[in-house]
């Protein structure tokens, strides 16, 4: 009998959850949302150069406003090779990206950078480059051209030792169009291959990143980008009808234009700031919502309730957003969003009446 009783109890619960019941629509409320358009209060774009250290790609090539450089330090197991019978360098090109044909040149570096932390300017947090762009010899130890599945680069013996005594190498483009290789957090990282005798030894990068110059965007610019990375900040008003409701549906759009991107879609993510906005460093909270768009879309909708519903219950903590794409660090790409475009529209519903 017992076990009759518990499967009657266990139906019961089960069937008590299914949202068909006039107590289930008490508990979430009226279901015939009112809709409220947020007026604009302030959007402009906030930018930095980054470091890319932590990014599975490396890029180089340039354009008429960005250039990249990559900067790669190997792990010689041996400090002497001589009497090897082969050397080669292979760079593997990402096949998910458009990639275009890159002449290159490769140049022994001159000084010790930190990947975490170099960018266009500084070899790390509290030391600039001396030259912007990075410190390597003038004279060029290869030439190559970027193209197809991989780049496969001869030297000898000689060459070696002047790349093992160096800081590292730097590839730096000689023609527009860019490349992405596999970095070391990538699945097919830099490597040297030194043959002797039918035996391999194969050294990997120990430390890689690439650098970037790039526009800054004007006081009436709405950008997003990555490499160098452009965040847009938004910030609604706060409508006091929306206090003590509960928000059902918040969609963000905006329009786009003008793509700079080698990739076919690209992720935009949107995160809360935890405090009023000061720089692009104020502190933001996690992702809320991530919508991927394909590259050449001319409208963005992104669903963010989370948003909403913080401001309504938070309506003094209303400080307002980053839009940005994600992730920051693993391409050169940058989107226009059309100024004056943004939209918030909140679909929100009464508070269900008290449980007695």
């Amino acid at each position: 009998m017992k076990r009759y009783m518990l499967a009657i109890v266990v139906i019961f619960i089960a069937c008590n959850e299914l949202p068909v019941g006039g107590d289930e629509l008490r508990q979430r409320g009226d279901f015939n949302p009112q809709f409220i358009e947020l007026s604009l209060f302030s959007t402009f774009t906030e930018f930095k150069n980054v470091n890319t250290g932590s990014a599975i790609n490396l890029a180089f090539g340039m354009n008429a406003e960005y250039e990249s450089r990559a900067m790669i330090v190997f792990d010689f197991p041996d400090s002497t090779y001589e009497g090897l019978d082969e050397i080669r360098l292979i760079l593997s090109i990402r096949d998910n990206f458009n990639n275009d044909t890159v002449p290159f040149s490769i140049h022994l570096m001159d000084i010790e950078f930190s990947e975490y932390e170099a960018d266009w300017t500084r070899r790390n947090l509290d030391e600039p480059w001396t030259t912007p762009g990075g410190d390597f010899d003038s004279d060029s130890i290869r030439y190559g051209i970027a193209q197809g599945d991989s780049v496969v680069l001869y030297f000898n013996y000689i060459e070696l030792e002047q790349i093992q005594e160096a800081r590292g190498i730097m590839i730096v483009p000689r023609d527009t169009g860019f490349c992405y290789i596999s970095s070391r957090e990538g699945d097919h990282p830099a490597r040297f291959v030194l043959e002797k005798n039918d035996v391999t030894i194969p050294a990997f990068a120990d430390a890689d990143c690439h650098i970037i110059s790039g526009p800054e965007p004007t006081l009436f610019d709405d950008w997003i980008g990555s490499g160098l990375v452009y965040r847009d900040f938004v910030k609604f008003n706060y409508d006091s009808l929306l206090d003590s409701t509960m928000a059902i549906y918040a969609e963000l759009s905006f329009e786009c234009t003008e793509y700079l991107s080698h990739r076919d879609s690209i992720e935009i993510g949107v995160r809360e700031l935890l405090e009023p906005f000061s720089t692009f460093d104020t502190p933001a909270g996690p992702l809320i919502a991530l919508e991927r768009i394909a590259v050449g879309d001319t409208m963005v909708t992104i669903d963010i309730a989370k948003h909403a519903q913080h401001m309504i219950e938070h309506p003094d903590s209303n400080f307002g957003f980053f839009i940005g794409l994600s992730p920051e660090s693993y391409d050169i790409s940058r989107v226009k969003i059309v100024r004056g475009s943004h939209r918030l529209n909140i679909g929100y519903v009464e508070p269900p009446d008290p449980r007695y």
